[in-house]
C-alpha cells in the first residue's frame, strides 16, 4: 500500500511540474529607461511579441537612467514572484546582486548590453561588441577622410557594451587609420540626453579648434553633435556617428550634416530575449547555432565572456544613410 501512495505522490509530482512547464510563465522586461523614442521602440517589440505568444509581459522602467531606480525596479519585481526578468542595465556592476538573488530564487535571467555581467542565464547581443565598434570607426574614417582629430562620447561610462564599442572602436583607428588622432580628453558622457552632447559638442570644438570626429555610441550622441555640427556651420567639416534611430536624425541626413549612423533593431534582440527566455522555461537547451526565432538570429554564436559561456551574439548591425533611412519606419 505504501509503494502505491508513494507511486502516487511521485506522478502527481511530475504532472505538477509538467503542468507548471506547459503554463504561461509571469515575465517583467526592465528596459534602460522609458518614454525614449529607442526604448518606445523596443516597448513596441515586446508588446508585439507578447501579443503574437499570448503571453502577458510587463514592461517597467525609469524615467532617468539612474541606475539605483533601475535596480530598484528590477528589485521589486523579482520580489513580486515573477519568472523571467529580460533587461538592459544601465549600470551592470550595480545589477549584479538583483540578477544573483532572482537566480538564487529560480528566476530565469536575460540581459542584453551587459556583455561581461556574470549573474545572468544569457546576454544577447545583436552583434559582436568588436564587430560594431570597427564598423562605427570605419563609417567615421571614410567620412574624415582618415585623418584628423576625434573623440568618443558614451551615454555613461557604466555602460558596458557602449564603453566596450567605443574601446574596439578607437583599437581600430590604431590599426587601421594612423592619420586619425585620439584627443587628450580620449571620452566623455552625455547621460544619455541630446541636449548634453549639444553642449558637450560645442565645449569640445572650443577646447580643441582641430576637432574633427565625434565617434559616440549611444543613441543620443549623433543627434546632439550634429545639431551642434550644424549651428556652427562645420557639415562637411566636422563629422559625428553613433547608433540612432532613423527618424531622430532623419533631417540631418538629408541636410549632410550627419553621413550615416549605425543601427541594430532593438526590438527584435528583444523578442530574442524572450524567446531565449521561453526556452529555458521550457528546460530546452540554447547551444552554438541554436535558432532563437528572429532574423539574424537563426544560427546563434555563442561565446565566453570571461564570466561565463553566456554571451550570445546574431549578425545585425548596418548603416542608416539618406538613400534607406525611411525603409525602417521609426
Amino acid at each position: 500500500m505504501k509503494k502505491i501512495v508513494a507511486a502516487i505522490l511521485a506522478l502527481m509530482l511530475v504532472l505538477s511540474v509538467a503542468a507548471f512547464a506547459e503554463g504561461n510563465p509571469t515575465i517583467a522586461y526592465v528596459p534602460k529607461v522609458i518614454g525614449q523614442p529607442w526604448w518606445d521602440h523596443v516597448q513596441q517589440g515586446v508588446e508585439a511579441w507578447a501579443a503574437d505568444k499570448g503571453i502577458d509581459v510587463i514592461y517597467k522602467g525609469g524615467t532617468t537612467t539612474d541606475s539605483a531606480e533601475q535596480v530598484q525596479i528590477m528589485t521589486d519585481l523579482v520580489n513580486q514572484g515573477i519568472d523571467i526578468l529580460c533587461f538592459s542595465p544601465n549600470d551592470p556592476d550595480a545589477c549584479e546582486q538583483i540578477c544573483k538573488q532572482a537566480r538564487d530564487k529560480g528566476v530565469i535571467v536575460i540581459a542584453t548590453e551587459a556583455s561581461g555581467m556574470e549573474n545572468v542565464d544569457f546576454d544577447i547581443e545583436a552583434f559582436d561588441e568588436a564587430g560594431l565598434g570597427a564598423f562605427l570607426m570605419d563609417e567615421l574614417a571614410a567620412q574624415m577622410g582618415e585623418e584628423g582629430e576625434y573623440i568618443t562620447m558614451v551615454g555613461s561610462m557604466t555602460m558596458e557594451s557602449q564603453n566596450n564599442w567605443a574601446d574596439a572602436a578607437i583599437a581600430r583607428q590604431e590599426a587601421a587609420y594612423p592619420n586619425m588622432t585620439l584627443v587628450p580628453d580620449k571620452r566623455v558622457e552625455d547621460n544619455s540626453d541630446a541636449q548634453e552632447a549639444y553642449n558637450l559638442t560645442m565645449q569640445l570644438k572650443e577646447k580643441y579648434p582641430d576637432l574633427k570626429g565625434i565617434l559616440g555610441t549611444g543613441s543620443f550622441d549623433a543627434p546632439g553633435a550634429a545639431r551642434a555640427i550644424e549651428e556652427m556651420g562645420l557639415t562637411g567639416e566636422m563629422f559625428a556617428i553613433s547608433v540612432a534611430m532613423p527618424a531622430e536624425v532623419s533631417d540631418y541626413l538629408i541636410n549632410g550634416t550627419l553621413k550615416s549612423v549605425a543601427l541594430w533593431d532593438a526590438s527584435v534582440t528583444a523578442k530574442v530575449q524572450l524567446n531565449a527566455a521561453m526556452k529555458l522555461f521550457a528546460g530546452e537547451s540554447i547551444e552554438e547555432g541554436s535558432d532563437l526565432g528572429e532574423e539574424g538570429y537563426a544560427a546563434i554564436h555563442i561565446a565566453d565572456n570571461g564570466k561565463g559561456k553566456n554571451y550570445i551574439y546574431g549578425d545585425g548591425y548596418l548603416a542608416v544613410t539618406v538613400d534607406n533611412w525611411e525603409s525602417f519606419g521609426f
